[in-house]
């Protein structure tokens, strides 16, 4: 096992963090990359001049040839680069030993916990615990799947999930509060290889930090503290903070999005508000260039292969318009667009930082800010074009301007 620390480089957005990496990969080293998106997987292979890199190959995206794919690379000694949803993939090679001799670089700080599945208590009870199929240590909350289970896998799918079991057989998943399934990055991959660099931004407001302390896995972080006081002072330039007075005194946060869906008052409000923005405050803005987000089921509705509108873009004339997740990270897609729309009042799940043992406000808001910075940088000012922000959460506003005006406070009015 490793000894030394994990190194989080913590520098801003769009200042080439991941343009470093590749140009400091060294010849004589072994690497495996682990990227957000397969956009990134392909810039690191073209890109990498001094180290070839490889990525594990599937047939139809089945995961079992990609596992294969992976580990002959690794047995092969082959420098290799991937995606986050390759973690589970990567633990039992990790364990085996198979990257003991590699560097890991994660571009990114990963989704490291996660809510899997959430079901009753008495379902969990009766038909996972009681049955024989998985036991939960009484301590710390792990999830193990009993041989019952693995042995009967195909002829209880329709009863028990696949899902809790392939995350339980990793060894990376836990029950909190007796009804929700949390799945945590794999200790054995941050503890694995010769060394492992994070590279990320406004790291203190990450569930990874929270869930490194959970498990007391060292850390040590690198930061430039003029470079990031230039970098505020020019995001202070570009950045033109706009409210939406009409959905200011709405609730925004996942779970007041979740019940506003089901009130055709609130989603004719929110609906009527952005259309009211398109026509008066974004005529002329070209669709192609605006950026926005929300809970994804009140934008985008898919079922049976067919995509329509949901109950928030409907009417709203922004329904071309680039949707993107507010947990968006590490793509340069959208890097053309001028105005963002950003319907969240972010909050942390309050199950899962119990589980990390972190409910303070401090964090919170630490959380919620990273989350937005991150979101906000998949934009075109990432490029020093300035851009216009849309934040109607009075919240999410007052973060971002204390953020953005700490240099010159007077501003922050």
């Amino acid at each position: 096992m490793r000894q030394s620390a994990i190194k989080i480089i913590d520098k801003p957005c769009g200042l080439g963090k991941t343009t470093s990496m590749i140009n400091g990969f060294e010849p004589l080293k072994k690497y495996l990359v682990i990227v957000p998106l397969l956009t990134e997987v392909q810039r690191v292979i073209e890109q990498s001049r001094r180290v070839a890199f490889v990525q594990p190959h599937s047939n139809d995206n089945d995961s079992n040839t990609k596992f294969s794919s992976l580990e002959e690379h690794l047995l092969l000694g082959r420098n290799v680069v991937t995606t986050h949803k390759m973690y589970e993939s990567i633990v039992p090679l990790a364990k085996s030993g198979l990257l003991d001799d590699y560097h890991i670089i994660i571009d990114e700080v990963p989704d490291s916990v996660t809510q899997v599945s959430t079901k009753s208590e008495t379902s969990i009870d009766e038909f996972y615990i009681s049955s024989g199929y998985m036991t939960v240590d009484s301590q710390s909350g792990l999830v193990k799947p009993t041989q019952k289970w693995i042995d009967a896998e195909d002829r209880v799918s329709d009863t028990l999930s696949s899902q809790i079991l392939k995350a339980a057989m990793t060894g990376c998943l836990y029950l909190q509060d007796k009804k929700m399934f949390i799945w945590a990055l794999p200790k054995v991959i941050l503890e694995a290889g010769v060394s492992c660099t994070v590279l990320t931004y406004k790291s203190e407001g990450s569930l990874f930090l929270a869930y490194l302390r959970k498990i007391g896995v060292g850390f040590e972080v690198e930061r430039d503290v003029l470079l990031e006081k230039q970098f505020i002072e020019a995001a202070a330039r570009l950045i033109t903070i706009e409210d939406i007075p009409s959905l200011s005194k709405q609730s925004l946060s996942f779970t007041g999005q979740s019940k506003g869906q089901s009130n055709q008052t609130y989603c004719k409000k929110v609906s009527t508000s952005l259309k009211n923005l398109r026509e008066r405050k974004m005529n002329g803005v070209a669709v192609k260039d605006i950026l926005i987000t929300c809970k994804k089921d009140a934008w985008i509705v898919s079922k049976n292969d067919n995509t329509k509108l949901g109950s928030f873009a409907k009417g709203s004339r922004l329904g071309e318009a680039n949707w993107i997740a507010n947990t968006t990270r590490g793509t340069n897609d959208y890097s053309h667009c001028s105005h963002l729309v950003y319907l969240y009042d972010q909050h942390p799940n309050h199950i899962i930082m119990r589980w990390l043992g972190d409910c303070s406000s401090e964090f919170k808001n630490a959380y919620a800010l990273t989350e937005l910075i991150q979101w906000v940088w998949r934009s075109r000012i990432r490029n020093g074009e300035p851009i216009t922000l849309y934040l109607p959460s009075n919240r999410m506003r007052s973060l971002f301007k204390s953020w953005l005006y700490s240099q010159s406070k007077e501003m922050l009015v």
